[in-house]
């Protein structure tokens, strides 16, 4: 059910339509996640409002995935300068940002007058929307002390601390609001790993696991988390059971064959890529370290097949164009490889590396290979 608030009981309450938590009717946004309340449903407080707790919200649409392999091109445009047909940077890895509070308007909506902690968790809220993070601290701190067990108090409390820059305090309270609701130990796993606590935000993530298996969000965000630390294995296996759940999105799918690549597991991340490129044909990243996991199998006439082919769908593409000169070198073909470092000069001649590719286009032209 929804976080129980001071002074609701029996009354009418909104519930949040992202988390479900119940909030007073005056309210603009929600006091868990700061999620606009227009139009979200009133109901009794006592019935509660049902929400799986277990899982935070995601954005799987087919636009979002677009955005994020469009960055993905842009970043690897960039950063053409690695030798090898493909970058070894970790691909469409996203990390969790720091936890804030949504703008609320300068004046808060008239309600009746609220007493005690409550009134003192309000002032803390307002002071925390308009910047005033130090009488935050100070309303947020006292209505959290008088009503200890009250996971809502304990949650802002977090917040007004984290903005006001005193991250180990912050953690203490996120970790006090996540042990009175279950609901809130995703979000001190994430403020963990934010904090640069890794090996805490990962024993965090698998307490969670240990009580919810299934919950592909966690399994997500703690696949990441390991690949990050460059524990692979451990961060395919995770990301594995996320992709079950949305088995249809590119970029997850990405990042398990990247994972799946890095640990040694040439025949799955192979799978993987080819996953990928079938949801989106146009993933150049993709179709690139498919090809180069191709040839680390010696399998170079299918390495370039794969090239070649997005080469006919994308003739302008930079990217392909280098890699299908990495590839032709790698394969025994140094005059081909030249003409297509040429072709990639060409397309990008104020790119970083094109003087250092001319340059070896007329080595390997010449014969020679270094």
């Amino acid at each position: 059910m929804g976080v129980p608030l001071t002074g609701m009981r029996g009354t009418k309450a909104v519930a949040c339509p992202k988390c479900g938590a119940l909030n007073r009717p005056t309210w603009e946004f929600c006091a868990r996640c700061n999620e606009p309340l227009e139009g979200a449903l009133a109901v009794e407080e006592s019935a509660g409002a049902a929400v799986d707790t277990d899982e935070a919200p995601q954005e799987s649409s087919a636009s979002a995935n677009a955005i994020a392999f469009a960055g993905l091109l842009a970043l690897a445009i960039v950063s053409l300068a690695a030798w090898r047909s493909v970058s070894r940077q970790p691909p469409g890895v996203v990390t969790p940002v720091g936890f804030t509070i949504g703008t609320e308007p300068p004046e808060l909506p008239r309600s009746p007058p609220a007493v005690g902690s409550a009134a003192a968790y309000d002032a803390g809220r307002r002071a925390m929307n308009s910047g005033d993070f130090a009488t935050a601290v100070a309303r947020l701190g006292a209505a959290a002390a008088a009503e200890p067990e009250n996971a809502e108090f304990q949650n802002a409390y977090g917040h007004a601390l984290w903005r006001s820059g005193d991250r180990e305090g912050a953690l203490q309270a996120h970790a006090a609001a996540a042990q009175l609701d279950p609901r809130l130990q995703m979000q001190y796993a994430r403020s963990l790993d934010v904090a640069g606590q890794s090996k805490d935000a990962v024993a965090q993530y698998q307490l969670i696991l240990e009580k919810n298996p299934g919950a592909a969000t966690v399994h997500e965000d703690l696949g990441r988390l390991l690949f990050r630390s460059g524990d692979y294995r451990g961060a395919a296996e995770h990301l594995q059971s996320a992709v079950l759940s949305r088995p249809d999105d590119p970029v997850l799918q990405q990042e398990l064959a990247y994972s799946l690549d890095q640990a040694g597991d040439r025949a799955r991340a192979e799978a993987a890529y080819r996953k990928v490129l079938e949801k989106a044909p146009s993933a150049v990243i993709s179709r690139g370290l498919l090809a180069d996991n191709l040839l680390d199998q010696g399998r170079k006439d299918e390495a370039l097949a794969v090239l070649q082919e997005g080469m006919s769908a994308q003739p302008q593409a930079p990217l392909l164009q280098r890699q299908l000169g990495s590839a032709l070198e790698r394969s025994g073909r140094p005059k081909d490889a030249a003409a297509a470092y040429r072709a990639y000069a060409a397309l990008v001649p104020d790119a970083a590396d094109s003087q250092e590719l001319l340059a070896r286009a007329a080595r390997l032209e010449a014969g020679g290979t270094q």
